[in-house]
């Protein structure tokens, strides 16, 4: 009465596949999408430095760039070099009114505010770094919405 699995009615035609070449591509469009997919992961990540265009990276003054220059003090130093460094970050708190600005730390001790970069010889500096808000407050702890400066003094 009814018919046995896979007998085809006599009546009815079977249909062709839309694709007969398919399951011959398969193995091609996996290493294809394989490609895709680690081109596409690839070209979005980042060693977390990025680079200026005249050398060096973004988020670290180097002790060679800080004598091609003349400055007296750090802050004329980054101020030079990364002047984005200085720019406030916009008031980041209701309870706080004050614009956030980097938090200055020499050799890993917290000095202050920008205007600690002052009282730093220019002559003195091995290396600047700056850390963004988050990474300031994950190694620092709270109150870094302006990110930090980190400077580290020749021995």
């Amino acid at each position: 009465m009814f018919p046995q699995p896979g007998a085809s009615h006599p009546r009815v035609a079977r249909p062709e596949a839309p694709f007969p070449a398919l399951p011959a591509l398969l193995p091609s469009l996996a290493l294809l999408t394989a490609l895709l997919v680690s081109v596409t992961i690839g070209g979005c990540v980042s060693t977390g430095e990025s680079t200026r265009s005249g050398g060096g990276s973004a988020n670290h003054i180097e002790f060679e760039e800080i004598q091609q220059i003349e400055a007296s003090n750090a802050y004329q130093v980054v101020q030079r070099l990364r002047p984005g460094w200085l720019r406030s970050r916009g008031v980041m708190s209701i309870n706080n009114p004050e614009p956030s600005t980097p938090v200055i730390y020499v050799d890993q001790v917290r000095r202050g505010q920008v205007n600690a970069l002052r009282q730093i010889e220019a002559g003195s500096l091995q290396e600047l770094r700056y850390l963004n808000a988050g990474d300031a407050t994950t190694r620092f702890g709270t109150g870094h919405a302006g990110g930090a400066i980190l400077v580290s003094i020749r021995r």
